[in-house]
Parts: C-alpha cells; structure tokens; sequence
C-alpha cells in the first residue's frame, strides 16, 4: 500500500514550523507561506487535468478536423513547481536544514 501524501494542512504547518525554529516571524514570510499554498493547489489542479486529458489529447480545429493538441497543463505544472522551489528558497528552507521530527515535541 503506498503511503499518502501529505495534505495541505501539513505542509503549511510544517513550514510554519521550520520558520518558527528559525526564529522568524515575519508577515511577508508569512505571505508567501500563503502564496505556495496557492500554487500548490494550482499544481493539483494541474496534476488533475493531465490524469484526466493525458499529456496530449485530441481536439477539432478550426476547419473541423480531429488534431492532437499538447495539454498546456504539462507546460505549467513544471512553471508552477519551479516557482515553489523558489519561494522555498526564498524562505531558507532547504533539505539539509530540515529539523528532525523528534524536535517538535518542543512546541
């Protein structure tokens, strides 16, 4: 049985936990904590419609034949994930800074 991703709910509050062992509270952080969350839902969206329609699908153009069209969704989920990682840069919060699970019984 495969194990289940973690949910939205988690990831926020793992973020807000890395920041917080680092000492920082600052509202613009916060803001784009808030801002990944945003593009996490939009990749789950994305992820949706290409298990949905496939990575390419077919479509009627103009003149009225069946043509194959690239999902536009592939193009953005990779935009999108790029901009996550950024924002995760932005916020310092690297695998190798990751604090162990054992650490949150401080909280």
């Amino acid at each position: 049985m495969a194990a289940r991703p973690p949910n939205r709910a988690k990831i926020k509050g793992s973020m807000e936990y890395q920041l917080w062992k680092k000492g920082v509270k600052i509202e613009c952080f916060e803001d784009l904590i808030c801002d990944y969350m945003n593009l996490y839902d939009i990749k789950k969206a994305l992820q949706k419609d290409i298990k949905s329609r496939g990575v390419a699908y077919d479509a009627m153009s103009a003149s009225g034949y069946t043509i194959t069209k690239q999902n536009q969704s592939v193009k953005d989920l990779v935009a999108v994930g790029k901009q996550m990682l950024l924002i995760l840069d932005k916020l310092g919060l690297t695998t190798s800074e990751i604090l162990p699970e054992s650490d949150k019984d401080e909280l």
